[in-house]
């Protein structure tokens, strides 16, 4: 069965460079312009193998996702990868995130990573999935890799 992975990201133009790239790795990819259009798109769809998360958009952003998918119990474990041009000194840990990828995307990266955590092989995404949680946050003392 195919993996399936929903792409957030305000630019029309990596949504539609990233979401070919993944759908032609055999990934069914679901895209959302912004973070309050995820979770239109999320009430609708399976829950994700994985979210691909842009941090800096209009109307809701990555952090504010953040924050509301951690309150949803169908979502918070679903595995999120960061995705932005802003990176500062950020780890996946800290935001929640699996990993933080930098702008332009490394594509043979963003493939190897999507497949360890699909296939859960990623050592973050064990805990993500099987972890207890307090106040939304991990339990198990995740970090990014």
């Amino acid at each position: 069965m195919a993996k399936s992975i929903l792409l957030v990201d305000d630019d029309a133009d990596v949504r539609a460079l990233l979401g070919e790239f993944l759908s032609g790795q055999g990934f069914i990819v679901h895209v959302a312009r912004d973070g309050r259009h995820a979770l239109q798109v999320l009430a609708h769809i399976d829950t994700p193998d994985v979210i691909l998360l842009d941090y800096q958009m209009p109307v809701m952003n990555g952090s504010h996702f953040l924050a509301r998918k951690r309150w949803n119990p169908r979502l918070r474990c679903t595995p999120v990868v960061i995705l932005s041009a802003w990176t500062r000194q950020w780890s996946g840990a800290g935001l929640d995130a699996v990993e933080v990828l930098s702008k332009p995307i490394d594509l043979d990266h963003l493939l190897t990573l999507v497949g360890h955590i699909c296939d859960g092989t990623h050592s973050i995404h064990i805990h993500a999935r099987g972890s207890a949680r307090v106040s939304g946050r991990e339990t198990a003392g995740a970090h990014a890799s």
